[in-house]
Formats: C-alpha cells, sequence, structure tokens
C-alpha cells in the first residue's frame, strides 16, 4: 500500500530534449504546477492531410495556376531551425505544380536562412527529402548576394530582396505558425522578412528600438513594429500564396493554412494562439522549461525563445531554468561575443545600443533584456560550463541539480512552474 501511495503522490513530466526527453519526478501537491496547452487532436495523417488540403487548393483555383505553365516559380522553405513539416508539404506541392503543367526546370526552391549559416547538403536533404533535393534547383538564400532593391517600409527598412525570389513570377512560402519572441508569430511573411532578405535590412528590422518596443513581443500582431515591418515586405515581394504548417507542444502537426499572405496567417495566428495558450494567474518563483527539442534546441542561440517563455511567467529576481540539448554549441560568434561583454546584462545593453546594427541583435538585445529580470540556468551537455557562465548564466548538468541550485525541494514556499512545450505555448496572464 505504501509503494502505491507513494506513486499516487508523483507526477513524471517529460521534458523535450534534443530528439529525446529528460524525465522528471514531480512531487504533486508541493507548488509545483505542470503547464501545458489544452490537448488539440493531432493529424493522424500527415501525409494523407496535406495532400488533400494542397490538392483541393490547386483544383479550386487551377485557372490562377495554369497561368504559370511556362513561367518562373519560387517556393520559399524554412531552414533546418524550425520543423514545418517541409518533408511533407514540399514533395506533394510540388507534384502538384508539376502535374498543372508547370515545368520542374522553372521552379527553385529556396532556403529562408535569414542571417543563419546556409544549410549542408545533409540538412537539405533532411528538411527536404532526396526526391526534391535530387530532381529540382534548391539554393540556400545569401543575404550579402545577390538582392533587388524595392525602396523602403513605412518604418524606414530599407528593402533587399533576394534575386532568385524576385525573378519569379509565382512566389510560394511555406513556413510554420508558432508563438515568435519578438515578430508575434511565425510563418506567413516571415519566410521573406528576415528569411529571403539583405542583411541590411535584416539588421534594421531587428533593430534595437523595433526590439524594445513594448508590443515587440510574444503572441502580439496588432501594434507590433516587427511584424508590421515584415508583412509590409511581404506583399511589397508581391508573395502569392503561403503553405504553413502548425504543431502542437509534441510537434505534431494540427493545421496547414493555406491562402493569401495577409489574411490566412492572421488567421492561423488565431487559431494558433487558442491551441498553445497557457493561463497563469500569478508570477512564479522559478520556471523550468525547454527549447521545445529538436530543431529548435539545437544551438544556444536559438534557446532564447525558450527564455522569452520563463521572461513572461517568472517573478523579477526569479529564476528561469531551461533544457536544451545544443548539439551546435553556441552557434552564432556575434551572440557568443556580446552576450560575454562586462558583468551585467545592463553592459551588453549599453554595448548593442552603441554599436548597431550588430548581427544577432534580436537575440542578444532579449536575452540580455530577460537578464534584467530572472537568473538563468542552462542544462545542456552541448555548451561547456565555462562558456554559459561567460555569457551570465549558470550551468547545470541535470534538470534536478538546477532545481537545487534554486533551494528546491527544502523550500516548501516556492511557487515552481513547469512548461515542457518552451516556445510551442503561449503564456497568458488570466
Amino acid at each position: 500500500m505504501k509503494a502505491k501511495n507513494d506513486t499516487a503522490k508523483v507526477a513524471m513530466a517529460r521534458l523535450p530534449y534534443g530528439q529525446k526527453s529528460l524525465h522528471l519526478k514531480v512531487p504533486r501537491g508541493k507548488g509545483i504546477k505542470i503547464l501545458a496547452p489544452k490537448r488539440t487532436r493531432p493529424i493522424a495523417d500527415p501525409q494523407s492531410y496535406a495532400s488533400e488540403k494542397i490538392s483541393n487548393f490547386l483544383d479550386e483555383n487551377k485557372s490562377f495556376f495554369l497561368g504559370y505553365e511556362s513561367r518562373k516559380v519560387c517556393v520559399v522553405v524554412s531552414d533546418n531551425t524550425r520543423f514545418a513539416f517541409n518533408h511533407v508539404i514540399i514533395p506533394i506541392l510540388l507534384k502538384e505544380l508539376t502535374d498543372v503543367g508547370i515545368r520542374r526546370e522553372n521552379i527553385t526552391i529556396l532556403a529562408a536562412t535569414g542571417l543563419h549559416a546556409p544549410m549542408s547538403h545533409d540538412d537539405l536533404l533532411e528538411n527536404l527529402g532526396g526526391g526534391v533535393v535530387d530532381n529540382f534547383k534548391v539554393e540556400n538564400h545569401d543575404p550579402n548576394g545577390e538582392l533587388v532593391w524595392l525602396g523602403r517600409t513605412k518604418r524606414g527598412t530599407p528593402l533587399f530582396i533576394s534575386k532568385h525570389f524576385m525573378e519569379a513570377d509565382l512566389k510560394i512560402a511555406t513556413g510554420l505558425v508558432a508563438p515568435h519572441f519578438h515578430a508575434g508569430f511565425g510563418g506567413g511573411c516571415k519566410s521573406i522578412l528576415p528569411g529571403i532578405s539583405g542583411r541590411n535590412t535584416i539588421l534594421k528590422n531587428h533593430s534595437f528600438d523595433m526590439i524594445a518596443h513594448d508590443r515587440a513581443r510574444c503572441g502580439v500582431l496588432d501594434g507590433n513594429p516587427v511584424y508590421e515591418d515584415i508583412m509590409e515586405a511581404g506583399l511589397k515581394s508581391g508573395l502569392n500564396l503561403i503553405v504553413n504548417a502548425a504543431v502542437d507542444s509534441d510537434k505534431n502537426m494540427t493545421h496547414l493554412f493555406i491562402g493569401e499572405p495577409q489574411t490566412t496567417h492572421r488567421k492561423a495566428a488565431q487559431e494558433v494562439a487558442q491551441d498553445m495558450k497557457v493561463e497563469f494567474d500569478r508570477l512564479f518563483d522559478i520556471i523550468l522549461t525547454t527549447n521545445g527539442g529538436y530543431p529548435l534546441d539545437r544551438n544556444l542561440y536559438q534557446c532564447v525563445k525558450g527564455v522569452v517563455v520563463g521572461e513572461l511567467m517568472v517573478k523579477q529576481g526569479g529564476t528561469i531554468v531551461l533544457a536544451s540539448e545544443c548539439t551546435d554549441g553556441v552557434g552564432h560568434g556575434t551572440f557568443q561575443k556580446y552576450m560575454s561583454y562586462g558583468r551585467a546584462p545592463h553592459d551588453v545593453l549599453d554595448k548593442l545600443r552603441k554599436d548597431e546594427p550588430v548581427d544577432d541583435q534580436d537575440n542578444i538585445q532579449i536575452l540580455a533584456r530577460a537578464l534584467t529580470r530572472a537568473n538563468v540556468i542552462i542544462v545542456t551537455g552541448g555548451v561547456k560550463p565555462e562558456i554559459v557562465r561567460q555569457m551570465k548564466m549558470q550551468h547545470a548538468p541535470s534538470v534536478e541539480e538546477a532545481l537545487r541550485t534554486c533551494g528546491w525541494p527544502e523550500d516548501k514556499e516556492l511557487r515552481i512552474a513547469l512548461v515542457p512545450g518552451g516556445p510551442y505555448v503561449l503564456p497568458v496572464r488570466a
């Protein structure tokens, strides 16, 4: 009886970590709350679902697509930091396009890498599948390469967009609609800016004042200067169509949104906000979260997205514990250099403001901002402890050790929230 009683008092929490999971025994009724979105029914067969959705859309708009039979087509795809179901969606989309008469040699697949490193051949194979990589023209975007000038946005951002894309007659973008830490939601026209924009365009959109704006936050579109700038860039670029997936916090496909960029993305964001919402009534002393597992947790740079989830829910002076595998290490040299500058987060912010424009500026600025609110402990085997400490965070070899550092379980007054989904949730104060 004692063993059964002990089991009943413990819940097992699963934390995504790389392509596997960490497991934590959580005592019930000890000030610990597990926060996860409502259970959204995942798509049982993403292949069949995507095939039906894309086929139906092209059938309903066949006359439109027939007009592009002998013209150039560019399909922009997310890079390998996004779990956008490209390996499912792109082969289906390409088949449907060629079935309506568009010639294979007229189609270019353009990876929206922004300022990220270009994808290797192996990355492209994982992202798109061999059938696409071996049979279609596939290019990585180069933010310093051949670009087309489209003028300036209302906010003064100079619009330089990929020449590959601008030379196309039919322009399509895939992507993932999920909460985004400064653009409100991913997907939509983010494939254009920052995805296939020039370096100066991206740096202006990610500038200090834009990121510092109080509406440049996770889940916010209205009045968000970053989002509005992105949307204007997408419309000026002539983007015709988006094919955007949505996932649950376990990265199962839940929706596929297809249509013109503006209204389709708005509708998608509304549905995803409801699907991924987690409500809380009071701030917590400790937030334990993740970066959603692979591929988003492949480097420390991307982990700022998970930290922001904690920032929204933690008390001033509290602690955010984030578990991330970081197989690629820190990932971005400029990010590491700036986060290692000075003794305190305000030193980083001051230097960033003085030096801008700076590569990786958005992630640097947002992490430094979060560190002015809370301590951050990174649980990882992919970044050396001394490097994490140089970047003004703490390192722990395990989740249990990180929590013990915070005084748990001895301190019975601590309020702790476990948020396993990390960036795949949208925290909402009730």
